[in-house]
């Protein structure tokens, strides 16, 4: 079972409980889905730009930034209904809410 959501340092959509290395992979049923897989790293690259990095600490930023949460909201969404239209009678995949 996969799940979708944004945890900071993996990729968005990833095997239920994998072992941390495992949970920056893109899941072998994606990789021929280059525009989904696009949208994918876009969304996460928002979503880590609400986070400070500094010395392995991570701080959350994302107050300061009320528009950039707006537009992941609304992709968070479309892509949420592409992963189940395109793969959800293939793949077990859970959608989690996404709660900035």
């Amino acid at each position: 079972m996969y799940e979708f959501c944004l945890e900071y340092g993996c990729f968005p959509v990833k095997k239920i409980d994998d072992f941390a290395d495992h949970r920056t992979e893109i899941p072998d049923f994606l990789k021929d889905d280059e525009n989904l897989i696009a949208q994918l790293e876009h969304i996460n690259e928002l979503f880590h730009e609400l986070f400070l990095t500094i010395e392995c600490k991570f701080d959350y930023i994302g107050k300061q930034f009320p528009e950039k949460i707006a537009v992941i909201h609304t992709l968070y969404d479309d892509i949420a209904e592409q992963l189940l239209a395109k793969y959800g009678d293939t793949e077990q995949i859970k959608i989690e809410l996404f709660l900035l």
